[in-house]
């Protein structure tokens, strides 16, 4: 499993469209947003690390969104 954290940027004026974007992607929970700034704080939990950035590349295809930077990383094994 991975578990990553986003800061995803829009316009400000966008920032209750693309939020609602991201929350409708599976696996992306939105934490928090800034209406000043336009940034979002998203978590992605993936089976693993290359699904996790499939998703988080989709991100830059949002309307508005003219940012994205990627926080922290944990990927873990599940034990079998």
């Amino acid at each position: 499993m991975a578990i990553s954290s986003l800061i995803v940027e829009a316009l400000p004026d966008s920032l209750d469209e693309v939020t609602a974007a991201l929350a409708a992607t599976p696996g992306v929970e939105v934490q928090g947003s800034d209406p000043d700034t336009g940034r979002i704080v998203v978590t992605i939990e993936a089976a693993n690390i290359d699904e996790s950035h499939d998703i988080a590349s989709g991100f830059i295809n949002i309307p508005h969104v003219w940012n994205v930077n990627l926080v922290y990383v944990s990927v873990e094994d599940e034990l079998e």
